[in-house]
């Protein structure tokens, strides 16, 4: 019982499948999958780059604002000290 199924492609008895896979057109899809995997790859360096260098530049502003903000609350402090001491002085006087 021979079907025309089995008849298609030349040497069936090697591989019964060889007739569905055309392997220029793999191995040309594979480049191509290769290509934007390459590209794909490199661009997401590229981004991961530069969010880590803005990263790193967030951090940075935020730590110089944050001394900035210590300094002025220390300024502060300082000047209600010496306020506070100059108005016991002249309570003290009286």
């Amino acid at each position: 019982m021979s079907s025309s199924f089995l008849n298609v492609g030349d040497n069936l008895s090697d591989d019964p499948y060889s007739f569905l896979f055309d392997e220029d057109k793999a191995k040309k899809a594979a480049a191509a999958v290769k290509i934007f995997q390459d590209v794909s790859v490199g661009s997401t360096k590229e981004k991961m780059k530069e969010q880590g260098a803005q990263e790193r530049e967030t951090i940075g502003k935020g730590a110089t604002e944050q001394r900035e903000t210590a300094e002025q609350a220390q300024r502060f402090a300082q000047s209600d000290e010496e306020r506070d001491y100059k108005q016991a002085q002249r309570a003290y006087q009286y």
